[in-house]
Protein backbone atom coordinates (compact mmCIF):
# COMPACT_ATOMS: atom_id res chain seq x y z
CA UNK A 1 0.00 0.00 0.00
CA UNK A 2 1.50 3.61 -0.65
CA UNK A 3 2.39 5.69 1.96
CA UNK A 4 0.60 9.22 1.26
CA UNK A 5 2.46 11.89 1.98
CA UNK A 6 2.94 13.78 5.41
CA UNK A 7 0.82 17.06 4.83
CA UNK A 8 2.73 18.89 7.77
CA UNK A 9 6.24 17.78 7.03
CA UNK A 10 7.73 20.87 8.87
CA UNK A 11 5.95 19.60 12.36
CA UNK A 12 8.42 16.79 12.87
CA UNK A 13 11.03 19.64 11.79
CA UNK A 14 14.31 18.60 14.43
CA UNK A 15 16.47 21.47 12.78
CA UNK A 16 14.28 24.48 12.35
CA UNK A 17 14.41 26.27 15.77
CA UNK A 18 11.24 26.42 18.43
CA UNK A 19 9.58 29.36 18.65
CA UNK A 20 9.95 30.12 14.83
CA UNK A 21 7.10 28.07 13.56
CA UNK A 22 6.05 26.56 16.96
CA UNK A 23 5.35 29.40 19.66
CA UNK A 24 6.75 28.61 23.14
CA UNK A 25 3.42 29.58 24.24
CA UNK A 26 4.96 29.94 27.83
CA UNK A 27 3.52 31.80 29.85
CA UNK A 28 7.25 33.77 31.48
CA UNK A 29 10.13 34.26 28.80
CA UNK A 30 13.07 36.59 28.87
CA UNK A 31 15.81 37.29 27.04
CA UNK A 32 19.44 37.45 27.20
CA UNK A 33 22.08 39.37 25.22
CA UNK A 34 25.73 37.79 25.41
CA UNK A 35 28.91 39.40 23.77
CA UNK A 36 31.16 37.25 22.28
CA UNK A 37 34.41 39.35 23.25
CA UNK A 38 36.15 38.38 19.98
CA UNK A 39 36.82 35.24 21.28
CA UNK A 40 36.07 32.92 19.42
CA UNK A 41 37.19 29.94 20.63
CA UNK A 42 35.92 30.61 23.97
CA UNK A 43 32.11 31.48 21.85
CA UNK A 44 33.02 28.16 19.66
CA UNK A 45 32.82 26.20 22.20
CA UNK A 46 29.97 27.83 24.38
CA UNK A 47 28.10 27.45 20.82
CA UNK A 48 28.36 23.40 20.34
CA UNK A 49 26.77 23.03 23.91
CA UNK A 50 24.10 25.33 23.93
CA UNK A 51 22.79 23.92 20.60
CA UNK A 52 22.31 20.80 22.02
CA UNK A 53 20.09 23.18 24.75
CA UNK A 54 18.09 24.85 22.45
CA UNK A 55 14.69 23.71 21.45
CA UNK A 56 13.50 22.22 17.99
CA UNK A 57 10.02 22.45 16.60
CA UNK A 58 9.21 19.01 17.02
CA UNK A 59 10.20 19.52 20.73
CA UNK A 60 7.99 22.09 21.38
CA UNK A 61 4.88 20.48 19.96
CA UNK A 62 5.92 17.46 22.07
CA UNK A 63 6.34 19.19 25.29
CA UNK A 64 2.82 21.35 24.26
CA UNK A 65 1.34 18.17 24.02
CA UNK A 66 2.84 16.89 27.47
CA UNK A 67 1.87 20.23 29.22
CA UNK A 68 -2.08 19.14 28.96
CA UNK A 69 -1.45 16.65 31.88
CA UNK A 70 1.74 18.08 33.67
CA UNK A 71 -0.03 21.30 34.02
CA UNK A 72 3.56 23.20 33.19
CA UNK A 73 6.14 22.58 30.11
CA UNK A 74 9.85 22.13 30.44
CA UNK A 75 11.78 25.23 29.70
CA UNK A 76 12.34 26.51 25.54
CA UNK A 77 15.73 28.01 24.44
CA UNK A 78 15.80 29.92 20.93
CA UNK A 79 19.44 30.92 19.97
CA UNK A 80 19.62 33.61 17.47
CA UNK A 81 23.02 34.95 16.23
CA UNK A 82 23.72 38.73 15.11
CA UNK A 83 25.47 39.72 11.84
CA UNK A 84 28.95 40.37 14.26
CA UNK A 85 28.57 37.18 16.36
CA UNK A 86 28.46 35.19 13.15
CA UNK A 87 31.63 36.80 11.74
CA UNK A 88 33.21 36.32 15.04
CA UNK A 89 32.40 33.07 14.96
CA UNK A 90 33.34 32.27 11.31
CA UNK A 91 34.71 35.13 9.03
CA UNK A 92 33.98 33.80 5.84
CA UNK A 93 30.10 33.82 6.47
CA UNK A 94 30.41 37.60 5.91
CA UNK A 95 30.13 36.36 1.59
CA UNK A 96 27.26 34.79 2.52
CA UNK A 97 25.84 37.55 4.58
CA UNK A 98 26.47 41.17 3.29
CA UNK A 99 23.10 40.14 0.41
CA UNK A 100 21.16 40.70 3.31
CA UNK A 101 20.84 43.95 3.53
CA UNK A 102 19.28 44.83 6.88
CA UNK A 103 20.60 42.19 8.79
CA UNK A 104 24.18 43.25 7.66
CA UNK A 105 23.57 46.64 8.33
CA UNK A 106 21.83 45.95 11.61
CA UNK A 107 19.34 48.02 13.25
CA UNK A 108 21.98 50.89 13.70
CA UNK A 109 23.49 51.23 9.97
CA UNK A 110 23.37 52.88 7.31
CA UNK A 111 20.65 52.67 4.79
CA UNK A 112 19.26 53.93 1.56
CA UNK A 113 16.06 56.00 1.81
CA UNK A 114 13.51 55.60 -1.34
CA UNK A 115 15.11 58.31 -3.38
CA UNK A 116 18.12 56.57 -2.66
CA UNK A 117 19.57 59.20 -0.53
CA UNK A 118 22.06 57.55 2.16
CA UNK A 119 20.27 57.96 5.48
CA UNK A 120 20.46 55.30 8.40
CA UNK A 121 17.79 52.41 9.96
CA UNK A 122 16.74 54.28 12.35
CA UNK A 123 15.84 57.29 10.58
CA UNK A 124 14.05 54.89 7.97
CA UNK A 125 11.70 53.57 10.68
CA UNK A 126 11.02 56.25 13.01
CA UNK A 127 13.55 55.52 15.73
CA UNK A 128 13.55 59.46 16.36
CA UNK A 129 13.51 61.69 19.30
CA UNK A 130 12.28 59.67 22.57
CA UNK A 131 13.17 56.34 20.28
CA UNK A 132 16.25 58.11 19.33
CA UNK A 133 19.24 55.16 19.36
CA UNK A 134 21.19 57.25 21.87
CA UNK A 135 18.81 56.10 24.15
CA UNK A 136 17.97 52.53 23.54
CA UNK A 137 18.89 50.33 26.23
CA UNK A 138 19.38 47.27 23.55
CA UNK A 139 21.73 47.28 20.63
CA UNK A 140 21.85 51.18 21.08
CA UNK A 141 25.46 52.92 20.26
CA UNK A 142 27.01 53.51 23.64
CA UNK A 143 25.95 49.79 24.91
CA UNK A 144 28.50 46.79 24.36
CA UNK A 145 27.83 44.63 20.30
CA UNK A 146 25.25 41.97 20.72
CA UNK A 147 26.32 38.61 19.46
CA UNK A 148 23.93 36.54 20.53
CA UNK A 149 20.17 36.59 21.43
CA UNK A 150 18.77 33.74 23.73
CA UNK A 151 15.20 33.53 24.07
CA UNK A 152 14.40 31.38 27.18
CA UNK A 153 10.34 30.61 28.18
CA UNK A 154 8.58 28.58 30.49
CA UNK A 155 5.41 28.42 32.28
CA UNK A 156 6.79 28.42 35.60
CA UNK A 157 8.71 31.45 36.75
CA UNK A 158 10.83 29.29 39.35
CA UNK A 159 12.21 26.97 36.29
CA UNK A 160 12.59 30.04 34.29
CA UNK A 161 14.77 31.96 36.74
CA UNK A 162 17.33 28.60 37.56
CA UNK A 163 17.13 28.10 33.60
CA UNK A 164 18.70 31.57 33.19
CA UNK A 165 21.35 31.21 35.95
CA UNK A 166 22.56 27.67 33.90
CA UNK A 167 22.70 29.79 30.88
CA UNK A 168 24.21 32.73 32.80
CA UNK A 169 26.93 29.94 34.20
CA UNK A 170 27.61 28.83 30.96
CA UNK A 171 28.38 31.33 29.01
CA UNK A 172 30.62 33.10 31.47
CA UNK A 173 32.48 29.61 32.03
CA UNK A 174 33.26 30.17 28.31
CA UNK A 175 34.34 34.12 28.62
CA UNK A 176 31.78 35.73 27.27
CA UNK A 177 30.08 38.65 28.38
CA UNK A 178 26.24 38.62 29.81
CA UNK A 179 24.79 42.05 29.31
CA UNK A 180 21.91 43.44 31.32
CA UNK A 181 19.69 45.74 29.81
CA UNK A 182 16.65 47.29 31.94
CA UNK A 183 15.27 47.81 35.33
CA UNK A 184 12.98 45.44 34.58
CA UNK A 185 15.23 42.58 35.34
CA UNK A 186 14.62 40.26 38.21
CA UNK A 187 16.30 39.10 41.47
CA UNK A 188 18.84 36.62 40.65
CA UNK A 189 19.14 37.85 36.65
CA UNK A 190 20.35 39.58 34.64
CA UNK A 191 17.65 39.21 32.05
CA UNK A 192 14.66 40.65 31.78
CA UNK A 193 10.84 38.97 32.85
CA UNK A 194 8.58 38.84 30.26
CA UNK A 195 4.76 37.74 31.07
CA UNK A 196 1.94 36.89 29.60
CA UNK A 197 -0.88 39.25 30.85
CA UNK A 198 -4.72 37.84 30.17
CA UNK A 199 -8.25 39.34 30.25
CA UNK A 200 -10.87 37.99 32.19
CA UNK A 201 -11.76 35.00 29.67
CA UNK A 202 -7.98 34.21 29.70
CA UNK A 203 -7.22 35.81 26.31
CA UNK A 204 -3.04 37.15 26.33
CA UNK A 205 -4.05 41.00 26.03
CA UNK A 206 -1.32 43.90 25.79
CA UNK A 207 -0.71 46.60 28.02
CA UNK A 208 -3.57 48.86 26.04
CA UNK A 209 -6.10 46.18 27.56
CA UNK A 210 -6.58 44.50 23.74
CA UNK A 211 -6.61 40.75 23.06
CA UNK A 212 -3.29 39.93 21.10
CA UNK A 213 -1.87 37.85 18.46
CA UNK A 214 -5.39 36.64 16.78
CA UNK A 215 -4.41 37.26 13.22
CA UNK A 216 -1.28 34.92 13.12
CA UNK A 217 -0.74 33.68 9.59
CA UNK A 218 -0.91 29.92 8.84
CA UNK A 219 2.49 28.11 7.49
CA UNK A 220 2.50 25.99 4.42
CA UNK A 221 3.61 22.45 5.81
CA UNK A 222 3.09 23.34 9.38
CA UNK A 223 -0.39 24.42 9.69
CA UNK A 224 -3.50 21.70 9.70
CA UNK A 225 -5.10 23.29 6.17
CA UNK A 226 -8.59 23.50 5.56
CA UNK A 227 -11.15 25.07 3.15
CA UNK A 228 -13.18 28.03 3.59
CA UNK A 229 -15.57 29.44 0.64
CA UNK A 230 -12.23 27.97 -1.90
CA UNK A 231 -10.04 29.55 0.40
CA UNK A 232 -7.05 27.78 1.54
CA UNK A 233 -6.76 28.67 5.64
CA UNK A 234 -5.26 27.49 9.56
CA UNK A 235 -8.20 25.00 10.74
CA UNK A 236 -7.38 26.17 14.32
CA UNK A 237 -7.34 29.69 13.02
CA UNK A 238 -10.59 30.51 10.55
CA UNK A 239 -9.61 32.81 8.42
CA UNK A 240 -5.86 33.28 8.97
CA UNK A 241 -4.46 32.43 5.17
CA UNK A 242 -1.78 29.70 4.69
CA UNK A 243 1.22 31.25 3.70
CA UNK A 244 4.54 29.50 2.12
CA UNK A 245 7.36 28.18 4.44
CA UNK A 246 9.68 30.39 2.55
CA UNK A 247 8.15 33.49 4.05
CA UNK A 248 9.55 32.61 7.68
CA UNK A 249 11.91 29.49 6.78
CA UNK A 250 14.98 30.20 4.17
CA UNK A 251 15.93 27.50 1.57
CA UNK A 252 11.81 26.92 1.12
CA UNK A 253 9.53 28.03 -1.66
CA UNK A 254 7.91 31.74 -0.91
CA UNK A 255 4.72 33.20 -2.48
CA UNK A 256 4.76 34.42 -5.99
CA UNK A 257 6.39 37.85 -6.63
CA UNK A 258 5.35 40.42 -9.08
CA UNK A 259 7.81 41.14 -11.99
CA UNK A 260 8.45 44.66 -10.19
CA UNK A 261 9.84 43.31 -6.93
CA UNK A 262 13.65 42.64 -6.75
CA UNK A 263 14.42 38.87 -6.30
CA UNK A 264 15.38 37.99 -2.57
CA UNK A 265 18.90 37.14 -2.33
CA UNK A 266 19.42 33.38 -2.24
CA UNK A 267 20.36 32.13 0.89
CA UNK A 268 23.69 29.89 1.26
CA UNK A 269 23.22 25.88 1.70
CA UNK A 270 23.91 26.48 5.36
CA UNK A 271 21.48 29.04 6.45
CA UNK A 272 18.37 27.05 4.94
CA UNK A 273 15.80 26.16 7.96
CA UNK A 274 17.01 29.27 9.32
CA UNK A 275 15.03 32.55 10.21
CA UNK A 276 15.88 36.00 10.83
CA UNK A 277 14.45 37.53 13.67
CA UNK A 278 14.11 40.96 15.21
CA UNK A 279 13.76 42.08 18.48
CA UNK A 280 13.10 45.26 19.70
CA UNK A 281 12.53 46.50 22.69
CA UNK A 282 9.11 48.85 23.03
CA UNK A 283 8.00 50.94 26.07
CA UNK A 284 4.16 51.87 26.12
CA UNK A 285 2.82 55.26 27.59
CA UNK A 286 -0.64 53.78 28.76
CA UNK A 287 -1.59 56.41 30.81
CA UNK A 288 -0.78 58.92 27.98
CA UNK A 289 -2.85 56.59 25.68
CA UNK A 290 -5.98 56.60 27.78
CA UNK A 291 -5.80 60.22 28.73
CA UNK A 292 -6.05 60.73 24.31
CA UNK A 293 -8.84 58.17 24.48
CA UNK A 294 -10.69 60.09 27.51
CA UNK A 295 -10.28 63.63 25.24
CA UNK A 296 -11.48 62.15 21.84
CA UNK A 297 -14.84 60.84 23.85
CA UNK A 298 -16.02 64.45 24.82
CA UNK A 299 -18.61 64.16 21.54
CA UNK A 300 -20.71 61.34 23.81
CA UNK A 301 -18.22 58.17 22.81
CA UNK A 302 -16.65 55.84 25.37
CA UNK A 303 -13.09 55.97 25.44
CA UNK A 304 -13.07 52.05 25.05
CA UNK A 305 -15.05 53.06 21.58
CA UNK A 306 -12.82 55.49 20.17
CA UNK A 307 -9.80 53.51 21.15
CA UNK A 308 -11.49 50.22 19.72
CA UNK A 309 -11.36 52.69 16.27
CA UNK A 310 -7.69 53.20 17.01
CA UNK A 311 -7.14 49.50 17.00
CA UNK A 312 -9.30 48.11 14.77
CA UNK A 313 -10.99 45.61 17.42
CA UNK A 314 -12.79 45.87 20.43
CA UNK A 315 -10.45 44.89 23.62
CA UNK A 316 -12.05 41.32 23.54
CA UNK A 317 -10.37 41.12 19.61
CA UNK A 318 -13.82 41.20 17.86
CA UNK A 319 -13.23 42.98 14.60
CA UNK A 320 -14.94 46.07 14.30
CA UNK A 321 -17.00 44.95 10.92
CA UNK A 322 -20.29 44.12 11.78
CA UNK A 323 -20.13 41.13 8.79
CA UNK A 324 -17.87 39.69 11.15
CA UNK A 325 -18.14 36.57 13.26
CA UNK A 326 -17.58 36.86 17.15
CA UNK A 327 -16.58 33.40 16.78
CA UNK A 328 -14.21 33.61 14.01
CA UNK A 329 -12.04 37.20 15.15
CA UNK A 330 -9.89 36.60 12.62
CA UNK A 331 -12.29 35.55 9.40
CA UNK A 332 -13.28 39.11 7.70
CA UNK A 333 -11.89 41.29 5.13
CA UNK A 334 -12.12 44.97 4.51
CA UNK A 335 -13.74 44.77 1.28
CA UNK A 336 -17.06 46.33 1.65
CA UNK A 337 -15.60 48.98 4.15
CA UNK A 338 -13.25 51.12 1.03
CA UNK A 339 -14.13 54.44 3.12
CA UNK A 340 -13.36 52.95 6.81
CA UNK A 341 -16.67 53.98 8.12
CA UNK A 342 -16.62 51.01 10.55
CA UNK A 343 -12.63 50.31 10.83
CA UNK A 344 -10.64 53.50 9.88
CA UNK A 345 -8.16 53.11 7.12
CA UNK A 346 -5.43 53.91 9.78
CA UNK A 347 -6.64 51.18 12.18
CA UNK A 348 -3.01 49.59 13.11
CA UNK A 349 -4.64 46.30 12.32
CA UNK A 350 -5.84 47.74 8.82
CA UNK A 351 -2.55 48.85 8.43
CA UNK A 352 -0.69 46.14 9.38
CA UNK A 353 -2.30 44.08 7.63
CA UNK A 354 -4.70 45.03 5.18
CA UNK A 355 -6.49 41.47 4.15
CA UNK A 356 -6.40 41.72 0.41
CA UNK A 357 -3.30 39.87 -1.02
CA UNK A 358 -4.84 40.41 -4.91
CA UNK A 359 -4.56 44.25 -3.58
CA UNK A 360 -2.06 44.83 -1.33
CA UNK A 361 0.45 41.89 -1.91
CA UNK A 362 -0.46 41.58 1.91
CA UNK A 363 0.66 37.85 1.94
CA UNK A 364 4.60 38.14 1.61
CA UNK A 365 4.79 40.95 4.48
CA UNK A 366 3.41 39.17 7.01
CA UNK A 367 5.51 38.52 10.64
CA UNK A 368 5.76 35.32 12.92
CA UNK A 369 5.16 37.28 15.79
CA UNK A 370 6.75 35.97 19.30
CA UNK A 371 6.29 38.67 21.57
CA UNK A 372 5.58 39.40 25.14
CA UNK A 373 4.75 41.53 27.53
CA UNK A 374 7.04 43.36 30.32
CA UNK A 375 6.14 45.55 33.24
CA UNK A 376 3.24 45.67 35.79
CA UNK A 377 -0.41 45.70 34.27
CA UNK A 378 -1.63 49.43 34.50
CA UNK A 379 -4.67 49.99 36.64
CA UNK A 380 -6.68 52.49 35.25
CA UNK A 381 -8.13 53.54 38.44
CA UNK A 382 -4.66 54.75 39.71
CA UNK A 383 -2.63 55.82 36.63
CA UNK A 384 1.09 55.36 37.21
CA UNK A 385 4.34 56.32 35.09
CA UNK A 386 5.57 52.98 35.71
CA UNK A 387 7.50 51.37 32.54
CA UNK A 388 5.81 48.66 30.75
CA UNK A 389 5.52 47.08 27.37
CA UNK A 390 6.25 44.79 24.78
CA UNK A 391 9.27 42.46 23.88
CA UNK A 392 8.49 42.29 20.10
CA UNK A 393 10.08 39.49 18.57
CA UNK A 394 9.23 37.89 15.61
CA UNK A 395 10.90 35.84 12.71
CA UNK A 396 10.42 36.30 8.96
CA UNK A 397 12.39 35.53 5.61
CA UNK A 398 13.23 38.92 4.85
CA UNK A 399 13.55 41.97 7.21
CA UNK A 400 13.66 44.08 4.58
CA UNK A 401 10.29 42.96 2.90
CA UNK A 402 8.44 41.81 6.26
CA UNK A 403 9.27 43.73 9.47
CA UNK A 404 10.90 47.45 7.82
CA UNK A 405 8.16 47.47 5.36
CA UNK A 406 5.45 47.19 7.56
CA UNK A 407 7.44 50.48 9.53
CA UNK A 408 8.43 51.94 6.87
CA UNK A 409 5.60 51.86 3.95
CA UNK A 410 2.59 51.00 5.89
CA UNK A 411 2.40 52.32 9.42
CA UNK A 412 4.43 55.75 9.23
CA UNK A 413 2.47 56.18 5.41
CA UNK A 414 -0.27 58.60 5.61
CA UNK A 415 -0.96 57.85 2.14
CA UNK A 416 -1.50 53.99 2.86
CA UNK A 417 -3.82 51.94 2.14
CA UNK A 418 -5.47 55.37 0.87
CA UNK A 419 -3.92 55.46 -2.31
CA UNK A 420 -4.57 52.11 -3.17
CA UNK A 421 -8.26 51.88 -2.25
CA UNK A 422 -10.00 53.54 -5.73
CA UNK A 423 -13.37 55.05 -4.17
CA UNK A 424 -11.74 56.57 -1.43
CA UNK A 425 -10.76 60.34 -2.47
CA UNK A 426 -10.43 62.30 0.48
CA UNK A 427 -7.69 64.88 -0.88
CA UNK A 428 -5.57 67.30 0.55
CA UNK A 429 -4.46 70.62 -1.24
CA UNK A 430 -1.18 68.51 -2.36
CA UNK A 431 -2.93 65.94 -4.09
CA UNK A 432 -2.31 63.92 -1.55
CA UNK A 433 -4.85 60.66 -0.47
CA UNK A 434 -4.71 60.80 3.23
CA UNK A 435 -5.67 58.18 5.29
CA UNK A 436 -3.31 58.96 8.44
CA UNK A 437 -0.62 57.08 10.48
CA UNK A 438 -0.72 53.94 12.82
CA UNK A 439 -2.03 55.47 16.09
CA UNK A 440 -0.05 52.56 17.99
CA UNK A 441 3.26 52.28 16.58
CA UNK A 442 3.17 55.77 14.05
CA UNK A 443 4.92 59.03 14.41
CA UNK A 444 3.20 61.63 16.98
CA UNK A 445 1.98 64.71 15.29
CA UNK A 446 5.14 66.64 15.89
CA UNK A 447 7.27 64.26 14.16
CA UNK A 448 4.88 63.71 11.55
CA UNK A 449 4.50 67.53 10.90
CA UNK A 450 8.39 67.30 10.61
CA UNK A 451 8.37 64.58 8.39
CA UNK A 452 5.70 64.91 6.07
CA UNK A 453 4.87 68.36 6.44
CA UNK A 454 2.37 70.50 8.28
CA UNK A 455 -0.45 70.59 4.89
CA UNK A 456 0.22 66.89 4.99
CA UNK A 457 0.10 66.09 8.40
CA UNK A 458 -3.15 68.83 9.21
CA UNK A 459 -5.91 66.21 7.25
CA UNK A 460 -4.79 63.51 9.25
CA UNK A 461 -7.36 62.74 11.76
CA UNK A 462 -6.75 63.53 15.40
CA UNK A 463 -6.72 59.78 16.03
CA UNK A 464 -4.97 58.82 13.60
CA UNK A 465 -1.31 59.63 15.48
CA UNK A 466 0.61 57.36 17.41
CA UNK A 467 3.72 58.56 19.81
CA UNK A 468 2.65 56.20 22.58
CA UNK A 469 5.42 53.13 21.73
CA UNK A 470 8.94 54.03 22.32
CA UNK A 471 11.56 51.97 20.85
CA UNK A 472 14.40 51.50 23.48
CA UNK A 473 16.25 48.86 22.00
CA UNK A 474 16.58 46.49 18.60
CA UNK A 475 18.40 43.59 17.53
CA UNK A 476 18.81 41.50 14.10
CA UNK A 477 19.55 38.49 14.55
CA UNK A 478 19.52 34.53 12.51
CA UNK A 479 18.24 31.94 14.13
CA UNK A 480 20.36 28.59 12.10
CA UNK A 481 19.21 25.10 11.70
CA UNK A 482 19.99 23.03 14.30
CA UNK A 483 22.86 21.07 12.47
CA UNK A 484 24.07 24.71 11.17
CA UNK A 485 24.61 25.74 15.06
CA UNK A 486 26.65 22.57 15.14
CA UNK A 487 28.39 23.49 12.28
CA UNK A 488 29.55 27.54 13.21
CA UNK A 489 30.58 25.56 16.67
CA UNK A 490 33.29 23.28 14.57
CA UNK A 491 36.39 24.65 12.78
CA UNK A 492 35.90 23.66 8.93
CA UNK A 493 34.45 26.75 6.81
CA UNK A 494 31.01 26.78 5.78
CA UNK A 495 32.16 26.64 1.95
CA UNK A 496 33.94 23.35 2.50
CA UNK A 497 32.63 19.69 1.68
CA UNK A 498 33.92 18.65 4.97
CA UNK A 499 31.34 21.57 6.54
CA UNK A 500 28.80 20.46 4.16
CA UNK A 501 29.15 16.67 4.55
CA UNK A 502 27.66 18.02 8.51
CA UNK A 503 24.87 18.78 7.10
CA UNK A 504 21.20 17.50 6.54
CA UNK A 505 20.83 16.41 3.05
CA UNK A 506 18.24 18.67 2.66
CA UNK A 507 21.35 21.33 3.64
CA UNK A 508 23.71 20.25 1.17
CA UNK A 509 22.67 21.94 -2.39
CA UNK A 510 21.74 25.69 -3.05
CA UNK A 511 18.02 26.39 -2.33
CA UNK A 512 17.16 29.67 -4.17
CA UNK A 513 13.79 28.76 -4.29
CA UNK A 514 12.15 31.93 -3.17
CA UNK A 515 10.15 33.76 -6.27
Amino acid sequence: MATLPDARPLAASREIQGNVLAPFRAEYQTFMLLGFRNQRAGARRWLGAAAARTSTTADVLAAAGDRIGRGRSQPWMNLGLTATGLVTLHPEAAADLVRFEAYWSGPLGSRLDEPGRLTTTPALLGDVDASDPRFWLVGGPERPPVDALLTIAADDEAMLTQRVVEERREAERAGLAVMPFAATSYEGSSAPLGKVLRNEQGHSVEHFGFADGISQPGIRGFSEEARNNGRLEDARRPGSPIIAAGEFILGYPGERRPPTRAPRPSPAPWMRDGSFQVFRRLRQDVAAWWEKMNTLSGGGSAPADVAAKAIGRRPDGSPLMPSADRNRPNDFSYRDDAHGWHTPVYAHIRKMNPRDDAVFRDRSHQLLRRGVSFGPRFDPNKPDAAERGLFFNAYMASIEDQFEFLQRRWANDPEFPARTLATLRQRTGTGHLVAGLDPVVGDDARAARRRIGKRVAREIPPLAFGGFVTTTGAVYAFAPSRSALLMLAGEPSLHTPAAAGGLPRGLQRSTAVTV
